[in-house]
């Protein structure tokens, strides 16, 4: 009995050994074959090249055994000719009626189904790799990598190729085609690769939880790309088809709620464009993509939301052509595993955005302005050159936008936004393998303001610029990354002005010695910069150390998004996991991330503590519990420009649980709870439903419910020289009840692999009641007199509140209009997309916006959200025609 004990107990340990980060991994090679015949796409493998050879084998576990030989065995073989790569694959499995295969849209990798992924480093960067999947039922899955890092890729990502997969007696069978004109490699003068291509296959069997890969990638061992087998055999390879276009054909109607039409606005109105995209390969391994009048209907709508702070709301880029290969131009993060939410360098959304001007004026009548400002043109340079340097450049026009407006009776057109030009370029050099990199970023934005209304308004020039590099050893165990960066920005007094004062910075602040407030200046510049040290792999115990700084001048938001200046941070966090299977769980992990930061004045404006735990049990359920703690600490934000406050010590408890991942049936839920000694208490509820009926169908039914009360909403500065306590200014406050609600529903009808169907259904509803309204009185405290109370009185007049701050006092009255609200939304779409023959596509897409503002509070939410689908609305049908043409 002791020795199948100490079998049975040795066994995994010793491949846990084997496999470690200190162990010699020998990386498998395959060669790829010179095709003589052309091949059938059907699945079926009967042709000779595929009959012929020595197929590889021997896939190792990730998960849930790391290091052991996969359960089921594969064996892979690899061909081209000179306009296509081919990979045939059988995937053996002694239960092919429990095969996963459940039908999706292309990249819908949430599905529960097996899966086969081949990988290709034709860059031989050992960093980046082109990543190729398939189902059992076909569904096509393509993602970029970056960063040599499992966690780094752009599903986004699509490229034009094909594959048939057939589920038999044996198992699974599937028959790649990619085009070369998909990958970027370099040739020879004459023929044959110049560099090795890395190479991996990796198979998921869903029913086990199991993913497995041809050449060995450990969970606990660093790399991911540089860990790929090699192929061979590549003497004939020719230079890839130079280009590809994609034009489309755009027609739409568009119908308008009573409430929005006006002598410009009519009740239906038919519209379409034509445009396009097209591809070109240049030498060195890069491509030029250009866009003309790019085109985004079938694009998802952002979510409603109500925002009663002071700083905007991030909203995810979704247009096709700003996803693709994003990660890119990314730049200002290190390798880190805590960060400060430090500035966004390249938010792409800047690009076509709502126009930024919106005409006003009591003598306003009508208008109609567009809702997103056209994008004449962009291009776009990206690629890892034969030498190892990484580059990214993108370029876009945008046009001068103006708004019909009716004024007293005459039609006139008014600029809502200049034409303007956006640069980014980043470049990046590998060395050492990849294991050390130096970079450069440069973002621009220039804009005529040749228009004196828009020359208030918006900067004429902003640029920023920085290095960062990276440097990792110990076969990437290790590494230290840092970032240095400026920007400036110029334009006229008033957008000077505007910039100091934004809540981000607050250059006004009375006491506040290390800044500066200059109404006559005309630009603005400062600094960004970060350093880390981290260790990224090992077998249980992560860790980093991070150094922030943004200083007061620092400006991004022009191409970026930036909410936070003039503070330093320090963030540490450690981490330990155990990605490996025992006698309860699959892995389980826990995780401490501490934050601190001063202003630059040396206030301390935030301490934070997070402990985070997770697991996944035998039986798939996953369960994640997170507790934050911040201490009391200045806050130098909450008066909107005025002297500091305090901020309460606050709480944070947050506890997600989601059913195994396997089932027809899964459920998700989660619940937080965010509290402060000041009375404040924030909670939220969460769930989501995902049911999966039949192979072809999918529902997701998600509601949540958001309510609490905040005890100091900002409402409003009053200026009053009385007010010497406070620099002159009387700060409103209020008390707020909120309730919030919504209720995301998707359903998903996968007819075949290249024709589906999609419904987006999302009510919204909120309201917020106003109460105890305030006024901040000690400056360095959470201190505050109740109108009425402690402070003065306050009389209900018509809109509002009549306050007087003093009573008998000589400070004059004022007036609060009234905030309470409801607001109900309803945001749609039904997106039917045929991809006739690939990187060709059809797209027939409805979509509606419904939208109602009351000024009063009704906390019946859930109420609101059934009276959503009865408000008047916003409806657009249209068709999407686009033809790939190359090869």
């Amino acid at each position: 009995m002791i020795m199948p004990r100490l079998v049975s107990w040795l066994a995994p340990r010793v491949w846990v050994l084997l496999l470690s980060p200190t162990a010699l991994l020998a990386q498998p090679s395959l060669g790829a074959q010179w095709l003589s015949t052309p091949i059938t796409l059907d699945g079926k493998l009967d042709e000779p090249v595929w009959r012929g050879g020595v197929p590889s084998t021997g896939f190792v576990q990730r998960q849930p055994r790391n290091g052991a030989p996969a359960s089921q065995r594969s064996e892979v073989r690899v061909a081209y000719d000179a306009n296509a790569l081919y990979v045939g694959v059988r995937n053996f499995d002694t239960a092919p009626d429990s095969i996963a295969q459940q039908l999706g849209r292309r990249d819908a990798d949430d599905i529960y189904s097996d899966w086969f992924y081949v990988g290709f480093d034709s860059y031989g960067d050992k960093r980046t790799a082109f990543v190729f999947g398939v189902n059992p039922r076909g569904v096509l899955s393509d993602s970029y990598i970056t960063n040599d890092s499992f966690d780094d890729y752009d599903p986004t990502w699509d490229a034009v190729w094909n594959v048939a997969a057939r589920i038999d007696s044996a198992g699974w069978t599937a028959e790649f085609r990619i085009p070369l004109s998909q990958l970027r490699y370099d040739v020879a003068s004459s023929l044959g690769a110049v560099r090795p291509w890395g190479l991996n296959f990796s198979r998921v069997i869903a029913r086990h939880g199991e993913e497995a890969f041809w050449a060995p990638t450990p969970a606990d061992a660093p790399g991911f790309v540089s860990r790929f087998g090699t192929l061979t055999g590549l003497d004939s390879l020719r230079a890839p088809s130079r280009t590809e276009f994609i034009p489309y054909l755009r027609t739409q109607v568009e119908s308008q709620p009573a409430a929005a039409r006006n002598r410009f606005v009519p009740g239906e109105r038919l519209a379409g464009a034509v445009g396009g995209d097209a591809r070109i390969k240049l030498p060195q391994s890069l491509t030029l993509t250009a866009t003309m009048n790019p085109d985004f209907g079938q694009v998802e709508a952002d979510p409603a939301v109500v925002n009663l702070t002071a700083f905007e709301v991030f909203f995810q880029e979704r247009r096709p052509f700003f996803l693709e290969n994003a990660d890119g131009f990314s730049f200002g993060t290190t390798r880190t595993l805590n960060d400060n939410d430090p500035p966004r360098f390249f938010y792409s959304r800047r690009i076509g955005r709502a126009p930024q001007r919106r005409p006003a004026g009591d003598d306003l009548e009508a208008t109609r302005i567009a809702t997103q400002t056209p994008i004449l043109g962009a291009l776009k340079l990206s690629g890892t050159t034969p030498g190892g340097w990484q580059v990214g450049v993108l370029n876009a026009v945008t046009a001068h936008e103006h708004a019909d407006v009716l004024r007293a009776g005459r039609e006139v057109q008014e600029p809502v936004e200049p034409r303007a030009n956006y640069h980014v370029s980043r470049v990046r050099r590998l060395l050492r393998g990849g294991n050390t990199g130096v970079g450069g970023f440069l973002a621009d934005t220039r804009r005529d303001l040749s228009d004196t209304v828009l020359a208030s308004r918006l900067a004429r020039t902003a640029t920023v610029a920085g290095i960062d590099w990276e440097h990792a050893w110990k076969n990437r165990t290790y590494a230290i990354s840092g970032v240095v960066s400026g920007s400036t920005v110029r334009g006229s007094n008033t957008v000077m002005q505007r910039l100091q004062m934004a809540n981000y910075r607050s250059f006004q602040r009375p006491d506040a010695a290390h800044l500066s407030y200059d109404p006559t200046r005309t630009a603005l510049s400062g600094h960004f910069a970060a350093l880390s040290f981290a260790k990224l792999a090992g077998q249980r115990v992560l860790g980093s150390i991070t150094y922030e700084e943004t200083s007061p001048g620092f400006e991004s938001n022009d191409l970026g998004f930036q909410t936070r200046s003039d503070v330093r941070s320090l963030s540490t966090a450690i981490r330990f996991r155990n990605p490996f299977q025992n006698r309860w769980s699959r892995e389980w992990g826990a995780a401490m991330f501490q934050t601190g930061s001063l202003n630059f004045a040396g206030d301390r404006v935030e301490t934070r503590t997070s402990l985070i735990a997770n697991v996944t049990l035998l039986n798939f359920w996953e369960l994640d519990y997170r507790l934050s703690y911040s201490p009391e600490t200045l806050n130098d934000r909450l008066l909107r420009g005025g002297p500091l406050a305090l901020r309460p010590t606050e709480r944070l408890h947050s506890l997600t649980l989601s059913t195994d991942g396997r089932k027809t049936l899964i459920f998700t839920a989660e619940g937080l709870r965010t509290t402060d000694v000041s009375g404040r208490d924030v909670h939220r509820a969460t769930a989501q439903l995902d049911w999966r009926p039949l192979p072809q169908a999918r529902i997701r039914v998600g509601p949540s419910f958001e309510g609490g009360i905040t005890t100091a909403q900002y409402v409003q500065a009053i200026v009053d020289p009385l007010a010497t306590a406070t620099f002159g200014r009387r700060y409103v406050f209020a008390d707020v009840r909120q309730r919030e609600a919504r209720l995301d529903t998707r359903v998903d009808w996968t007819f075949s692999p290249w024709l589906s169907l999609q419904l987006f259904l999302q009510p919204f509803a909120s309201a917020g009641e106003f109460s105890r309204f305030k006024e901040f009185t000690t400056p360095r405290a959470f201190a505050f007199a109740e109108y009425g109370v402690k402070a003065g009185n306050v009389t209900p007049v018509a809109g509002g509140l009549r306050v007087d701050p003093d009573g008998s006092g000589r400070s004059p009255a004022f007036f609060i209009p009234a905030q309470d609200f409801t607001v109900r939304a309803l945001r749609g779409n039904a997106v039917l997309r045929w991809e006739y023959t690939p990187g060709s596509s059809l797209f027939f897409v409805w979509s509606q916006q419904r939208e109602q503002a009351l000024d009063a509070a009704n906390f019946g939410v859930a109420n609101q959200v059934g009276r959503a689908f009865a408000d008047p609305g916003r409806h657009v049908f249209l068709i999407k025609y686009s033809r790939w043409i190359g090869r």
